[in-house]
């Protein structure tokens, strides 16, 4: 199995907007890039390189929304600094949609910052990991894995177990490792 992940956008990419609102994410800073998670762009643009470009990005969201954010990501340059592909961009208007997506897609990992998602993807997608705040850390299901922040997801999806992340020798394992620690450095 080769990896291939999904991405949620408000709350993984970019921080969380209020979630008593409608929406996830807020972008009323439509042009500047401290909306977004520290280290965002730099790891996706490492997962981008270790995946051979198979990452998307999976979001709930209405048309009004879907259009901001794509004015969020050409604003900050998103494709270019990040190498993924614009065609990797994809929008549902009701998180159930998302358990389609990525059985269309073959996702393998996907990363999303609700609790529900998880359970909603739990039967299709064999690697989940719940983004968020240390304090959250306790709802994490036994069978989803938990990422405070882009450099421990990073090392929690490309240096897991060889068998679960197709790390297939020491040699691999530690070229991944050094990429790794090259985009956390950067920052």
């Amino acid at each position: 199995m080769n990896i291939r992940l999904g991405l949620d956008f408000g709350g993984v990419i970019v921080k969380a907007h209020d979630r008593n609102a409608c929406e996830d994410t807020t972008l009323s800073f439509a042009d500047r890039m401290d909306v977004a998670h520290d280290g965002a762009l730099e790891g996706i643009k490492t997962m981008v390189s270790l995946t051979g470009g198979a990452v998307w990005i999976v979001s709930k969201a209405g048309p009004k929304m879907q259009q901001i954010t794509r004015d969020w990501l050409d604003a900050v340059d998103f494709y270019t600094k990040t190498g993924m592909p614009r065609d990797h961009l994809c929008f549902c208007v009701e998180r159930t949609q998302k358990e389609a997506i990525c059985s269309s897609l073959n996702i393998t990992h996907f990363v999303d910052d609700r609790l529900h998602i998880m359970q909603i993807l739990r039967h299709c997608v064999p690697n989940l990991f719940l983004f968020g705040p240390e304090k959250n850390r306790r709802f994490c299901p036994p069978w989803a894995s938990f990422v405070k922040n882009w450099p421990e997801l990073m090392k929690q999806v490309f240096t897991g177990s060889p068998s679960e992340h197709q790390v297939s020798n020491k040699q691999n394992k530690n070229q991944i490792q050094a990429k790794i620690n090259q985009t956390i450095v950067k920052k």
